[in-house]
Order: structure tokens, then sequence, then C-alpha cells
């Protein structure tokens, strides 16, 4: 295997933290270690340097864009378009990180200069990558582009579906999924009453996670404040479930902020809770199953290629906020249930998501793509 070049293009990277960013983060770590060079191009952020280099991998904050509005889709895909112009003597292939805008850019680029690029489907669903596409203004100049790249990860059978709704042909969309880095992920082995009784939830606070129906959930379960909810990460919806908390004077609810120890915040519960609307390959959820929490999460695509209910986790509708406190009783009340279902979460990570596997898996699919001529 010839060492490769491999630009990655996102909106949102180090220190920037969320599943997607962690997810690419390790991936090109582990090519870096394999002897891959590995760059990444993305987004200023405030109090950053706009170069440095984070395990191996060089990060440049170049991509210029107009605030969030009608322009900052068009500024970023031209930003982003004439790095990768001006970097083409710098790469082998390009990876973008999700669809828009990232795809829309290595597209274009991989049509006018003959590059292999991959896309990531990152996320599914009403809010996903390819309804972002289609509802986008522009949209069939947009689908045009995005499908001129070479390959398309699906990172779920739903996230397959869709990107053929979008226009990819079936040989271009290529079925992987999220890894873990199992030697960082570990249960923990001792037995503390207090994380047995403990909730966590880790994401991005955003609609698109549903934080809302949590805490009416934890309303209906924790009237009488024996249990505890760890609600980590930061985002737009902060301040307002702050509030929520406040005026339903809700018990024991502890707001981390953002997390940058996220194995640590793992030790402090037993239960994991995601109670999304859809997913792609929930990158928080994979490492929460890896550490041995207990998952409990909604019934939707991208979570049910994950969990399977009453075998390895509990499975409910979503915006049910009775089934997810019912949900939540069950294995914070019954021990050897939780038990059962956080083991069999472990070995289901173990054989399905091993991070060095799936990224040695990406670097053969590179290999393949760098040996064909391109037809461009």
């Amino acid at each position: 295997m010839r060492p490769l070049r491999i630009a990655i293009c996102t909106a949102h990277f180090h220190p920037v933290v969320g599943g997607s960013e962690r997810s690419l983060l390790r991936l090109a770590a582990y090519w870096t270690t394999q002897g891959h060079n590995c760059f990444v191009l993305t987004r200023p952020v405030p109090g950053a340097p706009t170069h440095e280099t984070v395990e191996g991998v060089h990060i440049h904050r170049v991509i210029r864009t107009a605030s969030l509005g009608p322009l900052f889709g068009a500024t970023f895909i031209a930003s982003l378009g004439l790095q990768l112009l001006w970097r083409a003597r710098q790469y082998d292939v390009i990876v973008a990180g999700q669809l828009p805008w990232e795809s829309v850019a290595t597209g274009m680029v991989s049509r006018l200069i003959g590059r292999p690029s991959l896309a990531f489907a990152a996320s599914t669903g009403p809010l996903g990558d390819v309804q972002q596409i289609i509802a986008a203004r522009g949209s069939a100049i947009l689908r045009r582009l995005v499908t001129s790249n070479s390959r398309f990860v699906a990172l779920s059978e739903q996230g397959r579906n869709e990107l053929r709704t979008l226009g990819c042909r079936d040989d271009t969309i290529v079925r992987f999924t999220n890894g873990v880095d199992l030697d960082q992920f570990v249960p923990v082995a001792d037995n503390d009453a207090e994380r047995g009784r403990s909730v966590l939830f880790l994401s991005r606070l955003v609609s698109a996670k549903n934080p809302h129906v949590l805490l009416r959930a934890w309303k209906l379960l924790n009237g009488d404040g024996r249990y505890r909810l760890l609600m980590g990460g930061g985002g737009p919806l902060g301040d307002e479930l702050h509030q929520t908390v406040r005026r339903e004077d809700l018990r024991n609810v502890e707001f981390l902020g953002q997390v940058s120890d996220v194995p640590n915040v793992h030790r402090r519960a037993g239960v994991y809770v995601l109670p999304s609307p859809s997913e792609g390959c929930p990158n928080a959820l994979l490492e929460a199953m890896a550490s041995g929490l207990c998952p409990v999460a909604t019934r939707v695509p991208g979570i049910v290629d994950v969990v399977e209910d009453e075998e390895n986790g509990l499975l409910l509708d979503h915006d049910d906020e009775r089934q997810l406190a019912e949900a939540l009783g069950r294995v914070l009340e019954d021990e050897p249930l939780r038990r059962r279902l956080s083991a069999a979460a472990r070995t289901h990570i173990e054989a399905h998501h091993d991070l060095k596997k799936i990224a040695a898996a990406y670097l053969d699919l590179f290999q393949e793509l760098v040996s064909v001529p391109s037809e461009r």
C-alpha cells in the first residue's frame, strides 16, 4: 500500500466537538499512524490558530464564509472549492465530511481535476444531509455537483436509500459504519451505586437530538429525586433547557457543558439515552455502548442498525415521554437487566464497530480509487 495524501473537508472540526468531528479525527489520526498524510480544510474557530497539527493531522482553518443565512452555502462552496484547487498538488483523494455543503465543492473539484472524492451522508431523515440538498435553492445544480463525487458512504440502510433518491448510482454507494477506539472506550469494572442511578445524555443541544422530550420524561420519572440526569454538550438550546429545568423544578439535572474527556463522563453513568428523531450512525451512542452503558434510544433509522430492542438496549417510539420515562425506569430499577443489556452492547461494538478495522477498510477503498484512471 503506497502512502496516500488525504484532504478532509468539513465545516466543523477540532476543537469543535461532536460525534461527526470526533469520528473524522479518529479516522485521520489512524491513517496518519499507517504512514499516510492527512490534512483538514475547515472554518475558523475563535481562539484557535489558523494552522495547527493535532494527533499528526494538519488542520487548516481557512474556509471563509458569510454569516449563517442565504449566502452561507454559496460562500462556503466557493471558498472550499478555491482552497482545493489551490492545493491540488497536495492530495491524492478528497473526503467530504458531509453532503451539504462540503460535497458540492468536492464534487465540483473532482470533475475539474479528475481527483477521486468520497462523501459521507452523515445524517438522515427530514433534517438530514440529503433532504437539505433537495430543499435548497438551486437544488438541481447542487444535486448534479454532489453526484459528481466518486463514492458515497451510507452509514445506515436509510442513508443508502436517501442517496439513491438524490440520484447516486448503486455502484457509487458504499456501506460503512462508524468505528470506536476499543482501547479508549472501555467498561468500568467497579459497582458504583451512584452510577447505577445516573443517566447520561451527551450530544449537541439542538432540536435534531430532541432533548425537550427527555426533560418531559424526567419530570414523569424523577419526582422523588432518586435518579440523576447528566446532560453534556453545547448548542443553541442550552439556555432554553436550563430555563425548563428551573421552571419545571426538575430534580438532579446537571449540565456538563462542552465535554472534552468523554470516557471520563461515561464513568459517571450506567445508562445512555438518545431520543433523536433520526440519526446516521451516532458516534456518541457507539462510544457509550463501548463503555458499557445501557442504551435507551428511539426506534428510528440509524439507531435500529445498532440497537436491538431487549437484546443490547431498549427502543421506544419517537417523541413519547411516557415510553421514555418507563424505559429509563426499567433499566435504572432492574440492575440484572441493565447489566445484561450493557454487556451485550459492548459485545456488539467489539464485533461490528472496531475503529482499526473500519479505518483500514477505508484505506483499501482509497487505494482502489486512486489506482483507477479518471474518466472525467
